[in-house]
């Protein structure tokens, strides 16, 4: 098993606007894409993604720690590793190393 702290971090976006990177909305929304957005994903992916979104959906959006079995976390690391950003922000540096990271 694997913790994640699930943080809120300050984020300036390329326009000037302030957001907070929410780490469970970030990686709902992550896990809801396929990693290949040409391809599309697999019934295998579509599992493990759902695996994922259903710990954090019985976590709650208020949730401070989430905690992955091990198959589900490497599944969410890989995946979060080879995500692709439309900005660059350390709050994205923060939340992928965090994630990748998890329990060490």
């Amino acid at each position: 098993m694997k913790k994640l702290e699930l943080k809120q971090l300050p984020m300036t976006r390329p326009d000037g606007t302030e957001e907070t990177l929410s780490y469970w909305v970030q990686i709902n929304s992550l896990m809801r894409m396929p990693a290949n957005p040409q391809a599309g994903a697999d019934i295998e992916e579509i599992r493990s993604s759902i695996r994922v979104i259903d710990v954090l959906e019985k976590a709650g959006q208020d949730a401070k720690v989430v905690e992955f079995e091990d198959s589900d976390y490497e599944f969410l690391k890989t995946k979060i590793a080879g995500a692709k950003y439309t900005f660059a922000d350390p709050a994205i540096v923060q939340f992928v190393d965090d994630v990748t990271k998890a329990g060490e």
